[in-house]
């Protein structure tokens, strides 16, 4: 009975904690997927539908790039009256996304949000600077979402705290993202 209190003890703070952080961000999902050989193995692929056609093409079922590998956020009004978004990438995904857009070239990169697929771009180009984009099709209240996971490149944060066991934080400004043109839709340039 008291070995079972000492647990008891110990997992009541655990597990308080757990929802505390579970409850603190919003889950969203942003995944990006390259084309794969339609004829590929099914363990491998999956059928995905472009976003604003009835085309489905073979994706690979491991996203290239994922919210894990997110920074920070651009958002910035879509000319179909959605949103979208610029994503700057940590040093994973920008090394991914640098890899996939000489590995891939010539074919799609396929982005998703919730499951939802928003974008789909022709790899045409190599990608250097770690910002990829969702050209369009994100809500505004998906927008605000986004606000309470990732920093809003070019807006100041609140003071939380002064800085972090004397870390310098590295500056990112609006001026080095600039939403695409919306006739591209290839992936921006990276040099």
């Amino acid at each position: 009975m008291v070995a079972g209190m000492r647990f008891l003890r110990f997992l009541l703070p655990v597990v308080a904690l757990s929802l505390i952080a579970a409850a603190s961000k919003p889950k969203q999902t942003i995944r990006f997927h390259t084309e794969a050989n339609a004829n590929g193995s099914p363990s491998f692929t999956l059928s995905a539908k472009l976003p604003d056609s009835s085309q489905n093409i073979s994706i690979s079922k491991a996203a290239e790039i994922s919210e894990g590998d997110v920074v920070a956020i651009y958002p910035f009004p879509a000319a179909n009256g959605t949103m979208g978004c610029a994503l700057k990438l940590d040093e994973h995904g920008l090394i991914a996304l640098d890899t996939l857009s000489q590995e891939y070239r010539g074919g799609l990169l396929i982005g998703f949000y919730n499951g939802r697929p928003v974008t789909a771009m022709q790899i045409d180009r190599r990608i250097t600077d770690g910002i990829i984009y969702i050209r369009q099709g994100i809500l505004p209240q998906e927008i605000e979402l986004l606000k309470k996971s990732f920093p809003v490149i070019g807006e100041k944060k609140q003071k939380k705290s002064a800085s972090k066991a004397g870390q310098t934080p590295v500056p990112i400004s609006a001026a080095s993202v600039q939403p695409p043109a919306a006739t591209n839709t290839s992936l921006p340039r990276g040099d």
